[in-house]
């Protein structure tokens, strides 16, 4: 397989609708250097795909990209997982191509890993990359005002791949922050467990005007999950 060299150029961005409170893998060029295994130049390059990916939907699409030094024959990345799982992952032809991972309920959570072979394609070296998957969370919180006492409704729930639908966190702790005086630091308030309910109210004395989110905490199978932020006006 041939792969015409145009020297270095930036790595194709990335499309991701599927990262939960996740940061995304920084795109790494895609690097030629001397003495590939099957010409003068060896592509040196990684696949580009979210670090963290969250499992909050029956099925859905993962852009996965891979930058091949302005080569524009198709890629096939493998895909290794737990329990020995191993799939693959097509990028099909064309230089700003993007293959695509569906990733359904059939995958257990847990570290995965993109890498390529020499053997497919003696010209590109692709370093591998490792994401984690997890099932997703939402939070929501409420907040309302009686005299000088504020009440804080807290709902969080995570996706349930036996139910195919979001569910109460139930038995899991989320922490209530207020906001600093200075408009941008987060300080802790409270820690909550969540009953089986989803929800819990959370009630103190507070006077002025504060702003409040809430956090559910990550676990080794869900990813943690931010509220927006909610206002209570002053007495």
């Amino acid at each position: 397989m041939s792969i015409e060299r145009v020297g270095r150029r930036a790595a194709q961005a990335l499309v991701t609708a599927v990262v939960l409170g996740g940061l995304a893998v920084a795109p790494a060029s895609a690097t030629p250097v001397e003495g590939g295994h099957g010409s003068a130049e060896l592509c040196r390059t990684a696949p580009q795909v979210p670090a963290r990916i969250s499992i909050d939907a029956f099925s859905k699409d993962v852009a996965v990209g891979l930058d091949r030094c302005g080569g524009t024959d198709e890629y096939l990345l493998d895909l290794a997982g737990p329990r020995g799982i191993r799939t693959a992952v097509l990028v099909p032809e064309g230089a700003t191509s993007t293959g695509t991972w569906e990733v359904g309920l059939e995958y257990p959570v847990g570290r995965w890993t993109f890498s390529g072979d020499l053997d497919q394609d003696p010209d590109v070296e692709v370093a591998p990359v490792t994401v984690a998957l997890k099932y997703g969370a939402r939070a929501s919180l409420r907040g309302s005002r009686s005299g000088d006492d504020v009440t804080l409704r807290v709902q969080a729930s995570y996706y349930d791949a036996s139910k195919a639908s979001f569910q109460p966190l139930r038995d899991r702790k989320a922490t209530v922050e207020i906001l600093g005086k200075d408009g941008r630091t987060w300080q802790y308030l409270r820690s909550v467990t969540v009953p089986g309910t989803g929800l819990i109210d959370y009630t103190f004395t507070n006077r002025y005007a504060a702003t409040y989110r809430v956090t559910t905490w990550e676990t080794p199978y869900i990813w943690s999950r931010t509220s927006q932020a909610v206002t209570v006006p002053g007495r």
